[in-house]
């Protein structure tokens, strides 16, 4: 059974003395730690509560004043604030800063700190998710653009192409062009359904076991008109068979070659992507010649909107990897930039072995 850990903020040694006692005689096995003010419970290294129980009246500040802090720290802790007295304004406040509920100390009970407890803590992670959900969701149009570009990209070329073939009758060329659109076309339509599955809450795409070329495959075919117009030579060394969501699976080695491509400096690029069974499941690499990732920045790369400075003149939304790592997260593995390289970039990611269902997206 997990621990639940409690920390209460409380210049009455009293009242922390009465509230450890309570919470230590619930079923549940627990952990509580104690600070006197506010200014102690903010600068100690505290294991990161499920739940605080904050007074109202500290020494060195109020407890209201200090709600945006605490969940600004823990934002995943359920904060209930606790006063000598009943107040329907300083409940009212709480609650409007941020706090799970409210409870006189009065009314502190075995049953009125269990039920503050159990509702508290549910109420303050379906808000923690909610709140990620939204900070995935004020990315998800910045994503859509991004990941939408290469694929119609590629399409614009192979019409393009097509039209010369058709100009030069040559049947055979024409053939393939279409052959080659009617790819991409699928690509497309299925990185639509994959992106919208970030949308919906409870949604899921479907998983299926596939071989790790043919993703490899379908992510430079999406990149046709990048790989044409650098003249880049990419190499596939790549076995095994993962269950995934092919979709996703395909916008991340697409993120990851067009990365690759894009960050090639003055020389065609030259991309290696490898892939082999591994003690975590399946691990990939894609490796370059390119102008690589200082080591100060291999672990920020994989955070929102940020870039390296070389990318000032690289355009770019710094979401790239970002999704990346989102997505390798979602099939339970994960990315990183190897830290031995000293030419050149290697980003690793492993998708370990799963014989069932993926969890739901989101």
């Amino acid at each position: 059974m997990m621990v639940q850990t409690f920390l209460v903020i409380d210049d009455d040694a009293g009242d922390r003395k009465l509230l450890r006692r309570l919470i230590s005689q619930r079923q549940e096995p627990s952990e509580t730690q104690e600070a006197p003010t506010g200014a102690e419970a903010m600068n100690r290294n505290l294991a990161e509560p499920d739940m605080i129980f904050l007074d109202y009246m500290l020494p060195d500040t109020s407890g209201v004043e200090l709600i945006t802090e605490l969940a600004q720290r823990w934002p995943r802790a359920a904060i209930c604030m606790m006063t000598g007295q009943g107040d329907e304004e300083i409940a009212k406040e709480s609650i409007r800063r941020g706090a799970i509920d409210y409870l006189p100390k009065r009314n502190l009970s075995p049953a009125a700190l269990d039920r503050v407890i159990k509702t508290g803590c549910k109420l303050a992670r379906m808000r923690w998710q909610l709140d990620e959900k939204r900070e995935d969701l004020s990315m998800f149009s910045e994503v859509l653009v991004h990941d939408l570009k290469a694929p119609i990209r590629s399409m614009r070329f192979l019409v393009e192409k097509l039209q010369e073939d058709i100009a030069g009758g040559a049947a055979q060329e024409i053939n393939r062009d279409v052959e080659l659109i009617g790819k991409s076309a699928d690509r497309l339509h299925d990185l639509v359904n994959s992106l919208a599955g970030h949308i919906h809450y409870d949604s899921e795409t479907d998983e299926e076991v596939v071989h790790a070329a043919v993703l490899v495959e379908e992510a430079c075919q999406v990149l046709l008109a990048e790989i044409e117009r650098t003249e880049a030579r990419i190499t596939c060394d790549a076995d095994g068979m993962v269950r995934c969501r092919t979709p996703q699976i395909v916008q991340l080695l697409q993120n990851l070659v067009g990365n690759a491509i894009k960050y090639a400096g003055q020389s065609p690029p030259r991309i290696n992507v490898r892939c082999r069974e591994g003690p975590e499941g399946l691990h990939f690499e894609v490796a370059d010649q390119g102008v690589g990732v200082p080591p100060e920045h291999r672990e920020t790369i994989f955070l929102p909107f940020k870039r390296l400075p070389v990318s000032a003149s690289i355009p770019g939304t710094g979401l790239g990897l970002a999704t990346c790592r989102k997505i390798v997260d979602r099939h339970g593995g994960r990315i990183w930039c190897d830290p031995e390289v000293s030419e050149g970039t290697i980003i690793h990611f492993t998708l370990p072995h799963r014989p069932q269902s993926l969890d739901r997206a989101g």
